[in-house]
């Protein structure tokens, strides 16, 4: 799916490694969703921002791709 906030990158469906939690995360912009039913141009947080308040480095090693 294109991320509607960037129109450049591919949202793609990972979870983070150190609690589980699910993300669709644009590859581009690092626009960050919950469900995927939530991914549009409104309530998405930023990547880095949201690994952060988890304390986690906000890097992509720290989550693991899902299939979609």
């Amino acid at each position: 799916m294109l991320c509607p906030r960037c129109n450049q990158g591919d949202v793609i469906h990972a979870r983070v490694k150190k609690t589980g939690q699910h993300l669709f995360v644009c590859e581009e912009c690092e626009a960050t969703w919950f469900s995927r039913e939530a991914i549009g141009l409104h309530g998405f947080i930023d990547f880095g921002s949201y690994m952060e308040t988890i304390g986690s480095a906000p890097l992509w090693s720290e989550i693991t791709i899902e299939d979609s």
